[in-house]
């Protein structure tokens, strides 16, 4: 195994003042399983006025259970540490520059995931966002964060195409979120992927390409009322 690295990043829904960046990198421990670090963000900005800034750096860890040559099951926790910073009011100029400072706010949540696999062609997977329920603001201000449950599936009918669905779910709400993709590995060097969401009504695509220990991923995703949201990321295997 290989100590896995990636960046990337793009204007949110095309928009200048909406950048956002991530960066992560995946290393093996020898026997003990797998950690990962990860970091987030996430600006709104009015020209060189920023006027708030969203982080989140994630730590986790995974470990396989059991790993055959029929089937494997492995479980992750991740760890998040989300801030917030409000940035300034708009004040009287009504950009920013001369208004107060709005403060920052912070949170930790956990997640929790579990996924196993049978003959390299059927995989199916858990995972669980917020299980412990963090919270930002006291007393009547405060706002318990969204809990998601997601779980789906994957087939793998040959060993360069593999299909997926899965449901998403606001935990404590009725409405259930859709999705089914496809990866299909044109050659050694070029990936193809695409997806459909519903509820909302979304589509993405992207294309993946693969040279030694590097790639290059670039993909867009649409939007039922904002434009399209590009993006491109950076791999490299150490």
């Amino acid at each position: 195994k290989k100590i896995d690295f990636s960046a990337g990043g793009g204007n949110l829904y095309g928009l200048s003042w909406l950048p956002s960046y991530y960066f992560s990198i995946n290393t093996p421990l020898p026997i003990l399983g797998n950690v990962s670090i990860g970091f987030q963000q996430i600006k709104t900005q009015n020209g060189n006025t920023i006027l708030s800034t969203e982080k989140a750096l994630s730590i986790g860890y995974g470990i396989d259970l059991q790993r055959d040559d029929n089937s494997h099951l492995s479980i992750g926790l991740v760890g998040n540490s989300i801030h917030w910073d409000l940035g300034r009011s708009a004040g009287i100029s009504g950009d920013g520059s001369d208004g107060i400072n709005l403060g920052a706010l912070s949170v930790v949540t956990m997640d929790f995931g579990v996924v196993a696999s049978l003959r390299e062609k059927y995989r199916c997977g858990v995972y669980i966002k917020n299980i412990n329920s963090g919270s930002v603001g006291d007393g009547i201000t405060r706002t318990v964060l969204p809990r998601r449950l997601n779980a789906g599936v994957t087939y793998l009918p040959i060993s360069t195409l593999s299909t997926s669905i899965a449901m998403e779910r606001l935990l404590g709400e009725s409405e259930i979120q859709i999705k089914g993709g496809l990866k299909y590995s044109v050659n050694s060097v070029i990936d193809v992927m695409m997806g459909v969401q519903a509820n909302p009504n979304r589509f993405g695509m992207g294309t993946k390409f693969k040279l030694f220990n590097q790639s290059i991923t670039y993909g867009l995703l649409t939007h039922p009322v904002l434009p399209i949201t590009h993006k491109f990321s950076l791999g490299l295997k150490l």
